[in-house]
């Protein structure tokens, strides 16, 4: 077998690969359409608030109230962060020494050390504040 055989074997080959490809793809497929007269089949997050007499101080009422989801009705969250103000600028002090916020003491003290083994003396009283305000909302 020549080359000049060789290379249209390949392009019969090709081209019948080619062919199988296009035309078992079945065709062009009709796009999903969106049905918006559909019912929505998922429950409500939200009830709706029951409607009250006209006036104002429903109106008061419910919008002192803040909307919580269901799921999360009777639980009570945490705030990990611990914020400090140093230089005019908020900084959050688990942050500035690198440690996942609500890290355990013993974490944070390790991070601290390092981080001064590691920083110039300017940084210094900076990391320092960052620390004394993990120990102060600790303790």
């Amino acid at each position: 077998m020549n080359s000049q055989d060789f290379l249209t074997l390949n392009l019969v080959g090709a081209g019948a690969f080619i062919a199988w490809y296009l035309l078992s793809r079945g065709g062009s497929r009709r796009p999903t359409q969106l049905n918006l007269n559909a019912k929505d089949s998922a429950p409500p997050l939200m009830e709706a608030a029951p409607p009250e007499k006209a006036g104002l101080e429903p109106l008061r009422r419910q919008a002192s109230t803040p909307q919580v989801h269901p799921d999360l009705s009777g639980v009570k969250t945490k705030c990990l962060n611990v914020m400090f103000n140093y230089n005019g600028h908020s900084w959050d002090a688990y942050e500035v020494l690198g440690v996942p916020a609500g890290a355990s003491l013993k974490l944070v003290t390790e991070a601290y050390q390092t981080a001064i083994r590691r920083s110039d003396k300017e940084s210094l009283e900076f990391l320092e504040t960052a620390y004394k305000a993990i120990l102060n909302k600790t303790a």
